[in-house]
């Protein structure tokens, strides 16, 4: 049995991040039906935070006004076809990205429910970053409202007191903020996602579940 070790590097306000989670769970899948002894072998992913800081006024604003500045250079033909690429991928992952709804100050407490679910289960964690990505991209939710976020926890199967402690507390904010400025240093120039497969090949962007597969197979053989 081997260990496949897969970080990726990410943030949920990054719609290309969100097909890159769809991706992997598509690769892994392939992976542990088609190659020999595939379902034997075990994947550990870990999600590492990385904060893309698009608003940086104190409280939530417009997203679709944001995106509005934010996309300032591009003429409206441009803009419109970028909007058409990212749903076409999306559909592609199964995704019905919506581009409305506000966007919180930050991510760090989205990032920090992630680390307070790592400790439940992979399950419970893997449950609440596929929802946390599905409230901010598809559902046109507030992820910086801690409410929503106590949603998404408690619907991964998480007891909501244990949920409104950790939100309402300050533990691990410093790990957290830690790890992304590291991930700020190392990422920055290529942005997210990032995936880097036992702790030496790193592939940049979304990368097709094909291509995934592939990487998986050549660290699996050594190569």
């Amino acid at each position: 049995m081997a260990v496949i070790e897969i970080q990726v590097v990410f943030d949920f306000l990054c719609a290309w991040c969100y097909i890159a989670k769809r991706n992997l769970d598509r690769a892994v899948q392939l992976y542990q039906k088609t190659y020999p002894g595939g379902r034997s072998d075990s994947f550990i992913i870990k999600w590492a935070p990385y904060y893309l800081e698009y608003n940086q006024a104190p409280h939530s604003v417009d997203k679709l006004a944001l995106a509005e500045t934010r996309l300032a250079h591009l003429s409206p033909d441009q803009h419109a076809a970028l909007s058409r690429r990212m749903e076409r991928a999306g559909r592609a992952a199964g995704i019905d990205f919506k581009w409305g709804g506000m966007i919180g100050p930050g991510t760090r407490e989205a990032h920090r429910l992630v680390r307070f679910a790592s400790t439940k289960s992979t399950e419970v964690r893997d449950a609440v970053v596929e929802g946390i990505f599905d409230a901010y991209q598809a559902r046109e939710r507030d992820i910086s409202d801690r409410e929503v976020l106590r949603a998404v926890a408690v619907q991964a199967g998480i007891d909501g007191g244990e949920v409104d402690a950790w939100l309402g507390s300050d533990v691990d904010v410093d790990v957290v903020d830690e790890e992304a400025r590291k991930n700020k240093e190392a990422f920055g120039g290529s942005g997210v996602p990032a995936f880097v497969i036992q702790g030496m090949h790193r592939l940049d962007g979304a990368q097709d579940p094909m291509d995934l597969l592939e990487a998986f197979i050549k660290v699996r053989e050594g190569e």
